[in-house]
């Protein structure tokens, strides 16, 4: 029986062009990239997550919508005050359902003996609960058909001391390990990281003191180990779903080859004659392609973290500015052997015609296939691309002189000719002592492709405009912004209605 196609979910590219695998990029202003800043450690450790940016005391008669929102009412007033809370007693009837919710201090009531283990030394954990009497209790009610939620008993009285605020945010409430960060931790651990390496690794990445992390080693520890039985059924389970969907996918190609005499595609397997690669273009993205094919974008922006696929879309760029769909590959991996394969099928099914311009992320692998395959085509690297990594590249090291950098970049960008840009490139790095950066030695390796004063003859056509960008831009995003199955890339009709409603 043929598997149900998988959900599919697409993010940024976040490994970094440097090289290092340990290496990763935050793009400006994507609010989904992976790490975080200082000041926004300090934000998470120094206040609540809660939506309450004023938090008072609670009182008797205090109205509520919903017994979530004064949950988390509560809960910032306490992370204010230094100390943290928990859900106790509900009470429901048959009519209203729950009508009562119990909220009590972390430390209310006593610890209830349990029955030891049939061991030789059982292991005495000490309870930190003490009888403590704050809480806040709630009740609902019903006023001219709406649901609401009142304070009907309330005491802030406590029979232990308060923390501190470097204290209580070590609290089990308020310890949280972000989506971004479990991501980060599985990596390492799966290359072998012990748990107090990776525990060094996210502090020195996020550039804060020992410590300072919005949890404790002994969370990584315990998310290490709840995941790892997971980890190995989920891998298993994706390397079956994604040979079963490409194998669907192929057919599918092959499908649409029987129906549209101008669809092209082509694979590659690897060495147990599984797909590994996967191209594909329409009969009119060729045609497209003889009309509006002397500048061509490839975006590589999304890669698939349910296939560990990159997903590579070509464009081209028509009379009114607009983008035009010229075909789609699914790669394997990043390499310079995985770009090559790319560039030469496409070139194959563009019936062997070169683009004049070819633009791209910075990418060394990509760029070295683009001088093997396309040696006579111009290759551009979109500023934007290099504009958005420089924070995650050089704030860290710079500092607080990481905005003089940034302004010095600029003005660098504002060349007018090339030997006026390599002065003030040396300038520059000098100035920062960023001359055994490894970021600014791939930028300068690159220099040929990105500054303005180098691809100025270059034929562009208004692919730098924000107009194309932005129909670049929306067609991707309304690719892949939700759950998809990969089967969806392949759908024609879908692909085309998207792009013609941008």
């Amino acid at each position: 029986m043929a598997l149900k196609p998988l959900n599919n979910i697409w993010i940024r590219r976040q490994q970094c062009p440097c090289g290092d695998w340990k290496c990763y990029i935050r793009v400006e202003g994507d609010e989904s990239s992976f790490q975080v800043t200082k000041n926004e450690i300090e934000t998470t450790t120094s206040s609540s997550s809660s939506p309450y940016d004023t938090v008072f005391m609670p009182y008797v008669g205090q109205i509520f919508r919903t017994d979530d929102e004064a949950f988390e009412y509560y809960s910032a007033f306490a992370r204010k005050i230094g100390f943290s809370i928990r859900k106790a007693r509900s009470t429901e009837s048959q009519n209203l359902g729950v009508y009562r919710r119990d909220f009590v201090c972390y430390r209310s009531g006593f610890n209830q003996p349990r029955k030891k283990a049939n061991v030789e030394h059982p292991r005495e954990r000490k309870s930190v609960r003490c009888g403590c009497d704050a809480k806040l209790y709630l009740t609902k009610e019903i006023v001219e058909g709406v649901t609401q939620w009142y304070v009907s008993q309330f005491s802030n009285v406590h029979n232990h001391e308060l923390l501190e605020d470097d204290q209580v945010r070590l609290l089990p409430a308020y310890r949280k390990i972000q989506q971004a960060d479990q991501e980060r931790i599985l990596l390492l651990s799966k290359a072998g990281f012990p748990v107090n390496r990776i525990v060094k690794l996210l502090e020195l990445e996020k550039g804060v003191q020992a410590g300072q992390l919005p949890f404790i080693e002994k969370d990584v520890r315990n998310f290490v180990r709840a995941c790892k039985k997971t980890v190995q059924e989920n891998d298993a389970f994706l390397t079956e779903k994604r040979e079963t969907d490409l194998l669907e996918l192929l057919e599918s190609c092959k499908a649409l080859a029987e129906r549209d005499m101008g669809f092209a595609y082509d694979c590659t397997s690897d060495e147990n004659q599984k797909v590994e690669n996967l191209a594909w273009a329409y009969g009119d993205s060729v045609q497209a392609y003889s009309l509006f094919g002397d500048v061509v974008v490839f975006d590589t922006t999304y890669r698939s973290i349910t296939y560990g696929l990159l997903l590579g879309v070509f464009f081209g760029i028509d009379n009114n500015g607009k983008a035009v769909l010229l075909g789609c590959v699914l790669l394997q991996d990043e390499s310079c052997r995985a770009f090559t394969w790319a560039l030469q099928t496409f070139v194959r099914f563009m019936r062997g015609r070169h683009p004049q311009t070819i633009l791209t992320d910075i990418d060394t692998g990509l760029k070295d296939a683009i001088a093997r395959e396309l040696p006579n085509t111009n290759h551009v690297v979109f500023m934007w691309h290099v504009v958005s990594k420089l924070a995650s590249w050089f704030s860290q090291s710079l500092g607080s002189h990481y905005d003089e950098f940034r302004a010095g970049f600029e003005m660098l960008c504002r060349a007018g000719n090339v030997d006026e840009f390599e002065q003030q490139w040396d300038l520059l790095v000098t100035r920062f002592g960023l001359v055994p950066d490894r970021h600014a030695a791939l930028l300068y390796s690159c220099r040929a492709t990105w500054s303005p004063c180098y691809i100025r003859e270059h034929f562009l056509a208004h692919t730098m405009t924000a107009e194309f960008n932005l129909s670049v831009d929306s067609f991707l995003k309304r690719i892949v912004s939700g759950p998809t199955c990969i089967q969806v890339l392949l759908e024609e009709r879908a692909c085309r209605s998207v792009l013609l409603q941008v």
